[in-house]
């Protein structure tokens, strides 16, 4: 991917990125970008928002708002049942539609490996088309694009002042993925055996190791899973990706019928274009996974609990 990067990061490159700030040593201080989305709609007094680190201070540097410029990445995920990737994919296209003018959208196909389908435009019928012409086929591979999707998006804002945000949009199976999640009975003779009662351990130990990995990243993420499963692999596998999308700021739904498609991909663009992102400079002293709190005024908002400052860097 690393060619179309540069071809991703393009869009971006044209909006105007601010001089860094100065830290007490006379370097540029540590940028952090915390998302949030107050409860009510309306207009919010940008200099009322607090944020503290650790309980300290955090100076605010800049708030993005619902009228600055956007950028969404959607991954596409989608190797089953056509009768629910349809509405997703009509639902998903009326959401763009609707999306202001100003917002950039790049789509990706995820399943057996991250390829890019569009870099991000504002051409909403270049998306359609794109959209329109996903192939089904192949092996989930969500788990697996999260961090080079988040890699870039961070990238991406570091770069330019505008928001981003990924929106994941998946029908995939924990026993589809070519990494085999079932835990085998060991001993198929012991009824003991710990092997038989926990049979979602493999998958659990994956969400938590993607968990690790992705708590330096900073880009809101969105996970609108298409298609329940009720079995112990799956319900491990689902509760995952909702926790993972907790810890980034983000949103998830899990649609299990079909009727309920079109609202979950409607209340998580809604949910994206209502974002606020609230870029602070780190003070110094802290702990480098400092406890995070955003507030309006006395009131505190919905936000991250924690942020890992020892980022990895492509």
């Amino acid at each position: 991917m690393r060619r179309r990067d540069l071809l991703l990061a393009a869009p971006a490159a044209a909006l105007a990125r601010p001089a860094a700030k100065t830290g007490s040593a006379g370097g540029p201080a540590r940028l952090v970008r915390l998302y949030v989305r107050p409860a009510s709609e309306g207009a919010i007094d940008v200099k009322t928002f607090g944020v503290t680190l650790d309980k300290a201070p955090a100076k605010v540097v800049r708030v993005l708002t619902p009228e600055d410029p956007q950028m969404i990445l959607i991954a596409l995920d989608l190797v089953g049942d056509l009768g629910a990737i349809e509405p997703a994919e009509q639902a998903l296209n009326a959401e763009l539609e609707r999306l202001p003018a100003s917002t950039y959208v790049g789509l990706m196909r995820a399943q057996d490996g991250l390829t890019v389908l569009l870099d991000p435009t504002k051409d909403r019928t270049a998306a359609s088309e794109a959209i329109r012409n996903l192939t089904i086929s192949g092996r989930p591979g969500l788990l697996e694009a999260l961090d080079p999707l988040e890699k870039l998006a961070d990238a991406i804002a570091r770069k330019a002042q505008v928001r981003l945000s990924i929106l994941c949009i998946t029908d995939g199976s924990a026993a589809d993925y070519r990494e085999d999640f079932s835990n085998p009975v060991i001993n198929s003779s012991d009824p003991h055996d710990l092997s038989r009662q926990f049979p979602e351990a493999l998958i659990q130990e994956k969400i938590s190791k993607i968990q690790g990995t992705l708590a330096t990243r900073q880009t809101p993420l969105h996970i609108v899973h298409i298609a329940y499963r009720g079995d112990r692999l799956n319900e491990a596998y689902q509760n995952g990706l909702e926790q993972i999308t907790g810890r980034l700021s983000g949103t998830s739904a899990l649609c299990r019928a079909r009727a309920e498609i079109p609202e979950a991909i409607q209340r998580a663009v809604r949910a994206i274009v209502s974002e606020y992102a609230v870029i602070v400079a780190a003070p110094g002293g802290i702990s480098p996974t400092p406890a995070v709190q955003v507030s309006i005024g006395d009131a505190p908002l919905g936000c991250r609990a924690r942020i890992n400052l020892q980022e990895k860097r492509p």
